[in-house]
């Protein structure tokens, strides 16, 4: 790695770490959007994507990420509203909203299996599963981040 790749890394790490640090005094909707930018630069970094995967990738990925939060923001929907009426629900009630669970579960999967079909026309499967990994090592930095600096974490879908 010659010394303007480590420099690039270095300089993107740093604003990773500095922009969490500022998270705690802006409005949710500025979080959300940070949080993003940051997940951006940590994929572009991590997935070392040439120009033309990258405009292939963004695209595919930016869509998948949009529909797969959808769903997650109505499974977490449902799943509060079930949680804070369980008492009151009838087993008929409780019944469904277990099914809805599971359908929005399937959801889930099924986007990420034509997703991940699409994605192979923009990178290799080797980084596909490192972009699983990546993401995975983002919310887990985020996170950590977030409880160091003692604030409370970021809601499921601002990741």
């Amino acid at each position: 790695m010659n010394y303007n790749s480590q420099n690039m890394k270095t300089q993107i790490l740093l604003f990773f770490l500095l922009s969490v640090l500022a998270v705690s005094a802006q409005p949710k909707d500025k979080i959300r959007e940070r949080i993003k930018a940051q997940r951006v630069a940590f994929i572009t970094d991590r997935l070392s994507l040439t120009p033309d995967e990258a405009q292939k990738f963004w695209p595919i990925y930016n869509q998948f990420t949009d529909e797969f939060e959808g769903v997650k923001k109505e499974m977490n929907r449902l799943r509060k509203s079930t949680n804070e009426n369980l008492k009151s629900m009838s087993d008929k009630e409780v019944e469904k909203a277990l099914d809805d669970d599971l359908e929005n579960q399937q959801k889930l999967t099924d986007l990420q299996r034509k997703y991940q079909k699409e994605l192979k026309s923009a990178i290799s499967p080797r980084k596909i599963a490192l972009l699983y990994k990546t993401e995975r090592d983002f919310k887990m930095q985020l996170l950590k981040r977030m409880r160091d600096s003692g604030q409370p974490p970021p809601a499921e879908e601002d990741f």
